[in-house]
């Protein structure tokens, strides 16, 4: 995907057409495996390099930098998500040279890395042993503050033509953690709907939501000692390890206290399961997706 980005920019062209070409470069190869009778047969999808060795590939990716980059042409590359590089060990010499030529191009070469995991880009770049640790400067965007309802609704005002009533919308964008992926959702849906009630739209979008990302399968995935964690979190608690906190999950799963090495197993499938974050590097935890937080404290709260 780098190579074809990096070959993409250097053809030129407007920006949209370099990224419809960069897409339709990237040619997918499925392959299925059909399992013993009564087995379920597993599909993967792969994205074929017309160079063949990864070590021919690295290579490649440093000349495509040094012709992006020859005399006094500057690029600006943003990486999203990037943390994703460091899930898994395979991806290190990647990442090696990745810093290697853009360290070598300072001068001519801008990057941005973005991505929605703090624990994970810690992990490339925070913590000593990172791939990138003090390459670049962290930045944390706060979150979109009343402004930007304002000016949505200023846009459904124009477009739909009704007015919304600004404090019912307000109270929806902060119930629903200020997400701006829920307002422009519930937006869309009250300009379908003639009744426009922001309440009701916004706990069926909710609702909705939870079971499109399939809350209550993830919850019935885990084990009750990750279920009691995943609802420690939700309830506002924040590191599990102290006796009280122990007590009070082995109270809500109706057994004795866990272990620290018990919670430490759990923990780790949770991380890699990226339902919850960790703050600090070690005990701090929270949850990923602070949707799920609100459904599971709302679940528990059903008589």
């Amino acid at each position: 995907v780098l190579i074809r980005a990096l070959e993409t920019a250097l053809k030129g062209g407007p920006l949209f057409t370099r990224i419809g070409l960069a897409a339709e470069g990237l040619k997918p190869s499925v392959k299925v495996g059909a399992g013993a009778a009564g087995v379920q047969g597993e599909a993967a999808l792969e994205f074929k390099s017309a160079i063949a060795s990864s070590g021919d590939q690295l290579a490649h990716i440093d000349d495509l930098f040094a012709k992006l980059t020859s005399g006094k042409r500057k690029a600006l590359m943003l990486f999203d998500e990037v943390q994703e590089l460091a899930a898994e060990p395979g991806n290190a010499s990647l990442i090696a040279a990745l810093r290697t030529s853009l360290d070598t191009r300072k001068a001519n070469v801008a990057a941005v890395f973005t991505g929605s995991n703090r624990d994970g880009l810690n992990a490339m770049f925070a913590r000593r042993a990172a791939p990138f640790f003090q390459f670049a400067t962290a930045i944390d965007f706060p979150p979109l503050d009343d402004a930007f309802v304002d000016h949505l609704l200023a846009a459904f005002a124009k477009i739909v033509g009704p007015k919304l009533p600004r404090q019912a919308v307000l109270e929806a964008f902060h119930g629903a953690h200020r997400s701006p992926f829920f307002l422009r959702k519930l937006l869309e849906q009250l300009a379908l709907d003639p009744v426009r009630n922001v309440g009701v739209s916004a706990q069926a979008l909710r609702a909705r939501l939870a079971n499109d990302l399939g809350y209550d399968r993830i919850w019935l995935s885990l084990t009750p000692l990750q279920r009691g964690l995943l609802a420690h979190f939700a309830l506002g608690s924040s590191s599990p390890f102290s006796e009280v906190s122990r007590m009070s999950i082995g109270q809500a799963i109706a057994a004795p206290p866990p272990s620290p090495a018990q919670l430490q197993t759990a923990l780790r499938k949770l991380l890699r399961l990226k339902l919850v974050l960790r703050l600090d590097g070690r005990s701090e935890y929270v949850l990923d997706d602070p949707e799920l937080g609100a459904w599971i404290a709302a679940s528990l709260a059903e008589p």
